[in-house]
């Protein structure tokens, strides 16, 4: 919901897949996110390897539309985003610190 709301505002449809290969059982799930909103739903109902405790699931086709859309509600600091063209990536913007939050408060 702060990271990127256009699936709870409107129901933006965004592919959701594991950053690494999964040999788990495939099976159907709601990924959200961590706010204690009903609306914090990033997909409902996918079909994706059996989630594990650590396991890494990157949404795709984000672009900076939804990026000018996040914020930082309940003191929610910013992921990093990355880029990926063909078979590279890059950092395109760095993680946000909670001493970034804070920096213009007096």
């Amino acid at each position: 919901m702060t990271e990127l709301i256009r699936p709870m505002l409107y129901g933006a449809y965004h592919r959701i897949e594991p950053v690494l290969p999964s040999r788990a059982d495939e099976v159907e799930c709601d990924l959200v996110g961590p706010l204690c909103e009903s609306s914090d739903t990033l997909g409902k109902g996918r079909r994706l390897p059996r989630p594990s405790v650590g396991d890494l699931f990157a949404v795709l086709d984000t672009g900076a539309y939804g990026a000018v859309m996040a914020s930082n509600y309940n003191r929610r600091t910013m992921p990093a985003e990355v880029m990926v063209s063909g078979g590279r990536w890059t950092v395109i913007r760095r993680r946000q610190t909670i001493d970034d939050l804070v920096a213009l408060e007096t």
